[in-house]
């Protein structure tokens, strides 16, 4: 893979990282409670990613 193709599929991955944890914050702000956000994000197929730098705020969700 070249620098290029490389630098592109980090840019996708980047990209597709943020639109997951917006898509969580915004089923997290709609839902009723934990377990209805865990049922909404598990039914529209967004993972619960819980990430070292930001886990109160995961755990938030």
């Amino acid at each position: 893979m070249s620098d290029r193709d490389a630098s592109i599929f980090e840019s996708e991955r980047e990209l597709d990282e943020d639109s997951v944890r917006k898509a969580q914050r915004t089923v997290a702000h709609h839902s009723i409670d934990a377990d209805d956000c865990r049922m909404l994000l598990a039914a529209l197929g967004i993972p619960l990613v819980r990430d070292a730098d930001n886990a109160a705020g995961a755990e938030a969700l």
